[in-house]
């Protein structure tokens, strides 16, 4: 039986699907709950979620080509090695509101790359060894985040929040930190590239 039989659900819940290794196509959700469901190595093609949210769900190795995301929100969910520029990231609407937003999610392995997610969340959030090349993290939320291994080159982290994020390394030549929020000691960090001494 096909779960999404409505051609563009709408104000539905779906609950305990496993939908893995299986391809989703040409549905746009509106105002959707997603719980408990796997799409483990779905491929996503052409979707549209707006206002959206999945909790508690494992959408690790998920692809997602020309699939279109509008204020959704993943809470407590595995979302591992997703390449998220792949998707279909409308800059107009990103000009309002975030496209997504991550709370209490793995994310471990995902690539954002020159993507712009201004006040995106990721509190709370196991977001090691991601990619943010060129990426517009400009009021972006970290707070709490576990960022071991990963990579910020070329960003604008403006009045982006670090506080009580943790094992992070940004190199403070290479981003645009202004008004940039952090906390110690793991503020520390931001040392590390620059041609200074550090004594006791």
């Amino acid at each position: 039986m096909d779960p999404f039989s409505a051609t563009n659900p709408t104000d539905q819940k779906f609950k305990d699907l496993d939908l893995s290794d299986q391809a989703i196509e040409n549905i746009e959700f509106m105002s959707c709950h997603f719980q408990n469901c796997k799409f483990v190595g779905s491929t996503f093609r052409h979707l549209s979620f707006e206002d959206c949210t999945f909790e508690k769900c494992d959408l690790s190795l998920l692809k997602c080509p020309q699939t279109r995301f509008k204020q959704v929100r993943f809470k407590s969910c595995r979302l591992m090695g997703i390449n998220w520029s792949a998707a279909d990231w409308e800059q107009k609407s990103l000009l309002k509101y975030p496209a997504v937003d991550f709370e209490d999610c793995l994310l471990d392995h995902s690539v954002f790359l020159g993507l712009s997610l201004k006040s995106t969340s990721f509190a709370g959030c196991k977001a090691r060894s991601l990619d943010f090349e060129s990426t517009n993290l400009t009021q972006a939320d970290f707070h709490n985040a576990d960022l071991a291994g990963t990579r910020f080159a070329h960003c604008d982290l403006t009045e982006a929040n670090f506080s009580g994020a943790s094992n992070y390394q940004i190199n403070a030549s290479e981003n645009t930190l202004h008004k940039t929020r952090f906390s110690l000691p793991e503020a520390v960090a931001l040392l590390h590239g620059l041609d200074i001494i550090l004594e006791d």
